[in-house]
C-alpha cells in the first residue's frame, strides 16, 4: 500500500467556507478512482509555530493507482481551485507494509 501525505498553507483569501467545499471534493473521490481505499482530510486544530494549515492522508493499492488519482479529472477540478490560493505544499508518499 501506498501512503500519500500533502499539506498546504494557503493565501487568506481561501477561506474556511472554501477550504470546506475544496476537502469535500476530494473526501468524494474514494470510490471514484479505482485503488484508492481511503482518504481524509482536515485543517489543523492546534496551531503550533510548526504546524501546516491542513492535511490531505490518502492510502493507494500502488503507485499505479497513486498516479491515477493524480490524473483523474475531479482531481485535477480540486487542484485547478487550489492552485491560484496555495502558498505552499509539501508531499511525502511512502510504501506502508502489509500486515498479514
Amino acid at each position: 500500500m501506498i501512503r500519500h501525505v500533502a499539506v498546504f498553507r494557503f493565501a487568506p483569501e481561501f477561506t474556511a467556507a472554501d477550504r470546506e467545499h475544496w476537502m469535500g471534493l476530494l473526501r468524494a473521490l474514494p470510490g471514484q478512482v479505482e485503488g484508492l481505499r481511503s482518504l481524509t482530510a482536515g485543517v489543523d486544530v492546534v496551531g503550533g509555530a510548526a504546524a501546516w494549515e491542513l492535511a490531505i492522508v490518502a492510502d493507494f493499492d500502488d503507485v499505479a493507482a497513486l498516479e491515477r488519482y493524480t490524473a483523474y479529472p475531479a482531481h485535477q477540478e480540486v487542484l485547478r481551485i487550489s492552485a491560484p490560493v496555495k502558498t505552499a505544499l509539501a508531499t511525502v508518499d511512502f510504501e506502508v507494509p502489509s500486515v498479514e
